[in-house]
């Protein structure tokens, strides 16, 4: 009899966390549930307000991340490469260091010696291609997500594969989730892709907070030339340049991260940071000569999300207490999109551990 899977959560994760489980069995009956589905825009759905890019955070120390952030990278190049709906696009990844960040020797030393460095043809820019008051800059092979069309290109992937898509009510406790599946019946397995809603659903137990960072954005019609990062920025230490120059134009540029805020309201001092910063170092943007650009920043939208972090870092695991039903697959933070696919595969690997154990019972 086919195991009927019910996934909590329908994020970048949860929906990865399908499509791999799917992939790897066919007869897995799968149905991803979420109080909010691809389409939707509201402020506790964090995945449609993300850059989104694929820019490891892993430090050098940090294999555990690395191992789950590779496998994304690999994919998203796949898919940039043969699957143009998908709205994933290869783009150079550049970053620029000024003499603040150079201080700080640890951050220093990821960013010019970055784990991933052998197999995204990282490469230092040269001093006289920096802008002012840059000390240093690099480049790599990098990909930009265009997360409505990514989002709904996985829910049209599962809808192909017989993956059932649900929205509920939101959920008070983590059992309720084995009454969701569509077929009806009571599900063999759980899997918590619930991300920052984690913290407020009761029946399991975690000893790590999970916390909300609260990120802003502007969603602009003007287009970029490549992704680009810089920071740090003198009396703003939560604050900093990226820009991702979207697939079917415009770009994203950003951003915060500021922790345990849960302001909803646009920071207007901020936006306004956020559009000069842009403006110096990227000046292709307000450049008409330059894809037909505006002379000024034209805003669409201002995003305000709030990433679903974990202190520790992502919960991948069969739940203690719940070991004959339950996996935890929640807490990535800001590296959601990026590591997807390495969580979704860790989940792959757990759910066949569970299911063979209960087959010898």
């Amino acid at each position: 009899m086919a195991k009927k899977i019910v996934i909590l959560g329908a994020g970048v994760i949860g929906l990865t966390t399908a499509l791999q489980l799917k992939k790897s069995n066919s007869e897995y009956d799968i149905t991803v549930i979420g109080q909010h589905i691809p389409g939707d825009i509201d402020i506790e759905y964090t995945s449609p307000f993300a850059g989104a890019n694929w820019h490891s955070f892993a430090t050098l120390e940090d294999k555990t991340l690395q191992e789950f952030d590779k496998p994304g990278y690999f994919e998203f190049i796949r898919l940039a490469k043969f699957e143009p709906r998908s709205g994933v696009w290869l783009q150079p990844n550049v970053e620029y260091n000024n003499e603040d960040a150079a201080k700080n020797q640890d951050k220093f030393k990821y960013r010019t010696s970055p784990w991933f460095k052998d197999f995204t043809n990282f490469r230092f820019i040269e001093k006289k291609d920096l802008p002012e008051g840059m000390v240093s800059g690099s480049v790599f092979d990098g990909v930009v997500i265009s997360t409505q069309i990514y989002l709904q290109y996985l829910v049209q992937r599962l809808l192909e594969m017989g993956v059932g898509i649900k929205r509920v009510a939101k959920l008070q406790s983590i059992q309720e989730a084995l009454n969701h599946h569509s077929s009806g019946e009571k599900a063999d397995l759980v899997i918590n892709s619930s991300g920052l809603l984690s913290k407020n659903l009761s029946g399991f137990k975690d000893d790590k907070l999970v916390y909300p960072v609260r990120g802003q954005v502007l969603h602009v019609r003007n287009n970029a030339k490549t992704e680009l990062h810089v920071g740090d920025f003198p009396g703003f230490p939560n604050e900093s340049l990226y820009i991702m120059p979207r697939k079917e134009g415009g770009s994203i540029v950003g951003g915060c991260f500021e922790r345990d805020l849960n302001n909803l309201q646009e920071d207007k001092e901020l936006t306004k940071r956020i559009i000069e910063r842009a403006k110096k170092y990227a000046p292709d943007m307000v450049n008409p000569n330059y894809k037909n650009n505006p002379t000024e920043i034209d805003i669409i939208r201002v995003n305000v999300g709030l990433r679903p972090f974990r202190e520790s870092g992502a919960r991948v695991e069969i739940d203690p207490d719940h070991s004959e039903w339950l996996i935890h697959n929640y807490g990535a933070g800001g590296g959601g999109y990026q590591g997807s696919y390495g969580y979704a595969n860790k989940v792959v690997q757990l759910a066949n551990q569970l299911f063979a154990k209960k087959s010898k019972l």
